[in-house]
């Protein structure tokens, strides 16, 4: 059998929506999350426990001991790679802080990479191209940096794109939401109040919550129907945004890709900027 890390990523693995929230909490800290006990893994995971023991057994497993077994033995052989061994950490002095941030982010890219699910991405594409349903971004303090910068993208790329502001026309916002529509939510800890309130209302109206977090327990997990996770921790003393916004310009280079008619849709945004003098600089 497989390294089980790459069993559970594994391209060709058919899985259901919940099984696709186990395998994101098991990656988002792999081996811990699926070292406790089965209830642990599914209150993280926002699942039941019947979920994990058909996805135990999908992947070839006689029950979650045998699973925990496959998982220690994978763990043990990590912590013997001298690879792993010899990776360098970084630690911010005040010599080189400039450096040794930029050398840990590097890293923090390789960490938001072994997360990615294939799939879950495919979804995410499909969701966002269909333009039956309307988009709506939603950030917190710092995470609103990532929403706007998505969404000011995502207009060039379709209409029907939102911004869900945390002011007084909020709830207006929400009560428009209709069924299918898509509501990308950017949440990072610490945890907002004001992002939970949204995820509850964009569910109560039978949209789709794709949320945007870290690795760690985020109280919207539950809530979300589709997670994408990136790290956080840096040589700072503060979080980090750069993985998170390294998914969202990878986000968008894929969906340049498959936009239809985005260069006869940009030639005519450009006109009108034109007319309107949009820039202070135009090509002569």
């Amino acid at each position: 059998m497989p390294p089980l890390r790459d069993l559970i990523t594994d391209p060709g693995l058919e899985l259901t929506p919940s099984e696709r929230k186990v395998i994101r909490a098991l990656l988002d800290q792999y081996p811990r999350n699926g070292l406790g006990p089965m209830a642990r893994l599914a209150e993280h995971a926002g699942v039941s426990d019947p979920t994990i023991v058909r996805l135990v057994k999908k992947l070839g497993f006689g029950g979650y001991a045998e699973f925990q077994d496959a998982l220690l033995s994978d763990m043990d052989h990590r912590l013997r790679s001298p690879r792993t061994l010899l990776q360098p950490r970084s630690h911010l002095n005040k010599d080189d802080a400039w450096g040794h941030y930029l050398a840990d982010s590097q890293r923090l890219l390789v960490e938001t990479q072994a997360l990615t699910q294939p799939e879950d991405v495919r979804i995410l594409l499909d969701w966002l191209l269909d333009t039956r349903h309307q988009i709506y971004c939603f950030g917190g303090r710092f995470s609103s940096l990532m929403a706007n910068y998505l969404l000011n993208h995502l207009r060039l790329l379709r209409p029907g794109c939102f911004a869900l502001e945390d002011n007084a026309q909020l709830p207006d916002r929400l009560f428009d939401l209709q069924r299918q529509d898509v509501v990308l939510l950017f949440d990072y800890r610490r945890y907002q109040s004001q992002a939970l309130r949204v995820a509850s209302a964009a569910k109560n109206n039978n949209a789709r919550v794709v949320l945007f977090t870290d690795i760690y327990a985020s109280p919207l997990r539950e809530l979300a129907d589709l997670i994408i996770s990136a790290p956080v921790e840096s040589a700072s003393p503060f979080d980090t945004m750069v993985p998170a916004l390294a998914q969202v310009e990878a986000l968008i280079a894929c969906l340049t890709l498959r936009t239809p008619d985005l260069a006869d849709r940009l030639e005519g945004i450009d006109a009108l900027r034109n007319d309107f003098n949009t820039h202070l600089l135009e090509d002569k």
